[in-house]
């Protein structure tokens, strides 16, 4: 996935390659070291492995610095690409398959809003890049009925299903989460937005407006109501605070509720205030998640 989150990757590679009769083995970390891994900047480290698929128990890898990854059976088309010669890049199709097999719902649902939306998480102060979306939701409906019969299929069809796109960052993605999946979930059950909506004003609206139109980051229409997600990094400085001050007074203006989120309200009680918020602005009945399943939750998206 941290390979995925740059810009042009896909159409780099081209074309999926043929997943039958191909060695899954991989005989030591010596192996992996010298396969050229290390000149895209995949530089294994115990704190930092590689992740490698393999077919069997018995071929797992000792070494600390690799995690291995077994998976038995067919592989559904689409699964793999040729990253150089003599490495396979899993598929964002398959990532997402993998990830629903191994990791909980919610995990597998912010892996599959990552490969539809238009960021790519990777290690650095920002914590991610901007890059196109990976696949339509389309694409990867289709990639998982192809899969039937295979581990994880059950779980990826379920987490699809709760999945929202294009999200434009992990905070976005974490927020959407948090505020929609069941209470069972850890999340707070409420109606599902649109991500990044375009609000258009309407020509006796602009005297009230600084902007035409307004991309909003989750909003429910039908409700009038808007949530944007301030990042700590971006959303400083004058000119950034300008603008998103005239565009909160203009929505305001015109009838929108306009909630803020940080990540400093995405645990306790704090998040369970600004759920009850959106609950009143949304005119449904709150719902409140165990606190323990609301923080595992959050630790499940951390």
């Amino acid at each position: 996935m941290r390979l995925w989150a740059h810009k042009g990757l896909l159409a780099r590679l081209g074309d999926p390659c043929r997943s039958s009769g191909l060695s899954w083995t991989t005989g030591s970390f010596k192996e992996i070291r010298e396969s050229g891994l290390e000149s895209i900047g995949v530089a294994p480290t115990v704190g930092d492995p590689v992740h490698v698929l393999v077919d069997d128990q018995t071929h797992r890898l000792g070494s600390k610095r690799v995690k291995c990854h077994v998976w038995s059976g067919r592989l559904p088309a689409g699964s793999l690409y040729q990253l150089m010669p003599g490495v396979l890049i899993t598929s964002p199709a398959f990532c997402c398959l993998q990830s629903a097999f191994d990791s909980s719902c919610p995990r597998a649902v912010a892996t599959m809003m990552e490969c539809l939306g238009t960021y790519g998480k990777v290690t650095s102060t920002r914590g991610f890049l901007d890059r196109d979306s990976l696949l339509t939701r389309d694409e990867l409906a289709g990639y998982i009925e192809s899969a039937r019969g295979c581990r994880g299929v059950k779980n990826a069809r379920r987490a699809l299903g709760l999945a929202l796109f294009p999200a434009r960052s992990p905070l976005e993605t974490k927020t959407a989460i948090i505020l929609t999946l069941p209470t069972k979930m850890g999340g707070y059950g409420l109606p599902r937005p649109e991500l990044n909506s375009l609000i258009c004003f309407r020509p006796e609206e602009l005297k009230l407006c600084q902007a035409p139109r307004y991309e909003v980051d989750l909003c429910w229409e039908k409700q009038r109501t808007i949530v944007e997600v301030d990042s700590y990094q971006y959303h400083v400085g004058t000119e950034k605070l300008d603008a998103d001050a005239m565009k909160r007074n203009t929505l305001k203006s015109l009838g929108w509720k306009v909630n803020s989120v940080t990540s400093g309200q995405l645990s306790g009680d704090a998040l369970d205030v600004l759920a009850r918020q959106l609950a009143r602005d949304l005119g449904v009945k709150g719902k409140q998640p165990p606190a323990r399943m609301r923080d595992w939750l959050i630790e499940e998206l951390a």
